[in-house]
């Protein structure tokens, strides 16, 4: 696993290619509140229970169901009262219901299923899908990160249709996540049906440009496996999807 950084600008790509390779309503909210009750109804948001690194392997003990919808309007209704807002006045009215209703969008990749084992027999040395687009949400402050993924990967006689590969990326990109981890997740994923496999982040984090450093890098990050462990593989691919004028330095993490 490599980190890349950058002075901010990057090269744009696009389009799907094939290469050749060398080879209730006021109630407090109290904490026991929050940490137990949050998880029971059923009425749920992001399907089954995951572990708190966010691998979506289940842990013993674990409840089926994840965070109840009717329980979100109240927790965000008791924030908003919190922050010292009033929640019945127009423009707030509906924002709890909105909220929920987001979460449950934006966090929906606990329960996708990523769909690889469709696959279309086809030859090709390489497969590189560009500006795959993701939106996730940084568990450290919950704010928006966001970005392009690049997959690249050597076939073993069977590709992988492009909505598969989006929906790969949907799946770790909508949960509480952070880059890093997101693009492993990804390369782990597509590891044991290919050759070898390659995948890129490029990632705007909102935590950075809005509070703390107040910088507007991007974070660049990088995971191998497979074949691409060989470095003049590896080399000819990344020369695709990086470019030398943009001043990104890579590192070792």
């Amino acid at each position: 696993m490599r980190k890349v950084s950058s002075d901010g600008d990057y090269h744009n790509y696009d389009g799907y290619a094939h290469v050749k390779s060398s080879g209730s309503n006021n109630k407090s909210v109290d904490d026991a509140d929050m940490g137990k009750g949050i998880r029971k109804e059923s009425n749920s948001i992001g399907g089954k229970a995951k572990s708190s690194n966010g691998d979506g392997k289940e842990r013993r003990g674990s409840t089926s169901k994840r965070h109840s919808t009717a329980r979100i309007k109240r927790l965000i209704r008791q924030l908003l009262i919190e922050l010292g807002e009033d929640p019945d006045r127009e423009g707030l009215v509906d924002t709890p219901e909105r909220v929920a209703e987001m979460y449950a969008e934006i966090f929906s990749g606990y329960s996708m299923d990523s769909e690889l084992d469709v696959t279309f027999s086809e030859e090709s040395d390489v497969v590189v899908a560009r500006e795959i687009q993701f939106y996730s949400m940084c568990e450290h402050h919950i704010l928006p990160f966001f970005g392009k993924v690049h997959i690249a990967y050597i076939p073993d006689g069977k590709v992988f249709g492009i909505s598969k590969l989006v929906r790969l990326v949907e799946k770790y990109a909508k949960r509480l996540q952070i880059q890093e981890r997101m693009t492993k997740q990804i390369a782990d994923e597509l590891k044991d049906k290919v050759k070898g496999v390659l995948v890129v982040v490029e990632g705007d984090h909102m935590c950075m440009r809005m509070r703390g450093v107040k910088n507007n890098s991007r974070i660049l990050t990088i995971a191998y496996r497979g074949e691409f462990e060989n470095r003049e593989v590896r080399e000819q691919v990344l020369s695709l999807l990086m470019d030398s004028s943009s001043g990104a330095r890579m590192y070792d993490i």
